[in-house]
C-alpha cells in the first residue's frame, strides 16, 4: 500500500509539472558553452569528473556538502567521506567530500555548478564530447 502511495504521489507531480515543461526545458547549448563549462573540471580523472558531473545534477545537496567540507577542514579522503555518511546528500556529492578543494571550486561557484547540472541532465552526450574535445 505505502509503495501505491508513492507512485500514485509521484504521478500527481508529473501531472503538475506537465503545464511548465515547455517554460523549463533548458535551450540546447553550443559547443562553446558547453567547453566553457567543462573547461575546470575536463582533466580531472574520469572517476572524480563522473562524481563532480553526477553531484552537480544536486546543486543544494553540494552546497551543503561544501559548507560541511568548509567547517570540517581537518577531514579528508575517506575519513571526510565516513563522516558524511548518515547525510541525506546523493551519494555522489558525499564522495566529493574526500576532495577538499573540489568541494571549495563547487562551494564558491553555486552558478556554475547548476549550469553544468542542467547540461548533464539535458545534453549527457554532448557534456562527455566536450570533455573529450577539451583533452
Amino acid at each position: 500500500m505505502h509503495r501505491l502511495r508513492h507512485i500514485l504521489a509521484w504521478c500527481l507531480g508529473l501531472m503538475l509539472l506537465a503545464p511548465h515543461a515547455p517554460a523549463m526545458a533548458q535551450a540546447k547549448l553550443d559547443n562553446a558553452r558547453l567547453d566553457q563549462l567543462t573547461a575546470p573540471i575536463a582533466l580531472y580523472p574520469d572517476a572524480l569528473l563522473s562524481q563532480v558531473l553526477m553531484a552537480s545534477t544536486y546543486p543544494a545537496d553540494v552546497a551543503a556538502a561544501a559548507q560541511w567540507s568548509k567547517s570540517n577542514a581537518s577531514l579528508s579522503g575517506d575519513a571526510a567521506t565516513k563522516a558524511v555518511a548518515s547525510e541525506p546528500w546523493d551519494p555522489s556529492v558525499q564522495s566529493l567530500v574526500a576532495f577538499p578543494s573540489v568541494m571549495d571550486m563547487m562551494g564558491r561557484q553555486p552558478q556554475w555548478v547548476q549550469s553544468v547540472g542542467d547540461a548533464f541532465l539535458a545534453q549527457p552526450n554532448d557534456v562527455m564530447d566536450s570533455v573529450q574535445r577539451l583533452r
